[in-house]
């Protein structure tokens, strides 16, 4: 897998997921993003432009992402957010749980205005 994975002012920024987040890439994502978040608290912005397909063991992976960030009073957002994940997301609920941008700017900037608790 070769996410991508920036870090720019304390906000993680991954892009690059594969086409489908599902559970043949979930385990090899959390250890490539994981690291990226140990240095203290960290926001993070997951760009999810060209997947097309996320199974459980993806939402599974966003939740644990998320409940990490919890923990450290952090933010997270989802973006480039396409038609057919709008709908899984809807379908679960977790557009509630997640906060969704069109695009990784908007995120950054977004999360830029979140201070850490």
């Amino acid at each position: 897998m070769k996410l991508s994975i920036t870090e720019t002012n304390g906000i993680v920024v991954v892009g690059n997921l594969p086409e489908k987040f599902d559970y043949t890439v979930c385990n090899d994502a959390l250890r490539h993003i994981t690291p990226a978040l140990d240095d203290g608290p960290k926001k993070l912005v997951i760009s999810f432009s060209g997947v097309s397909f996320l199974d459980s063991c993806g939402i599974g992976t966003l939740i644990t992402l998320r409940n990490r960030l919890m923990k450290d009073k952090s933010a997270m957002a989802l973006c480039d957010i396409g038609e057919r994940l709008e709908n899984i997301l809807k379908i679960t609920d977790l557009r509630k749980v997640f906060a969704l941008y069109g695009s990784t700017d908007e995120a950054v900037a977004a999360l830029s205005d979140v201070k850490n608790s």
